[in-house]
């Protein structure tokens, strides 16, 4: 499939809400990325430090290309964390992985205008 078709797919129903951050589940986002590409593989970078916190990395090989993507270790306010702990790098590299499989795509209009945004309410803001 090329990026063109697979940014069209609407996964309003699948987006999660937490603390009013909106978001697509880690699961999910694999789910469907190896039902489009059953041969698709993920890595992980090595963590950077950056003085007290941390950023993750995540290279997702898909659809014949290789797409990274980065993410802070976050708290539910998404703000980094301090010296974070091994839970919290972790769902930041999982988070991370479904960002880096938008950028093949799916799901990609989530970020538009920031990381984890809020969505508006469906019925015409009511």
């Amino acid at each position: 499939m090329r990026y063109a078709e697979i940014r069209k797919i609407n996964v309003n129903r699948y987006v999660e809400q937490k603390n009013g951050l909106a978001y697509l589940s880690w699961a999910w986002a694999v789910d469907q990325l190896l039902q489009l590409d059953e041969t698709a593989t993920w890595e992980y970078g090595e963590p950077q430090l950056f003085g007290e916190t941390m950023m993750v990395f995540c290279t997702v090989h898909a659809f014949g290309k290789s797409r990274k993507a980065q993410l802070p270790v976050m708290d539910f306010k998404n703000r980094a964390i301090a010296n974070p702990d091994a839970f919290s790098v972790n769902t930041a590299m999982q988070r991370c992985l479904a960002k880096a499989i938008s950028l093949h795509g799916l799901g990609m209009y989530l970020y538009a205008g920031e990381d984890l945004p809020q969505i508006e309410k469906q019925n015409n803001g009511s």
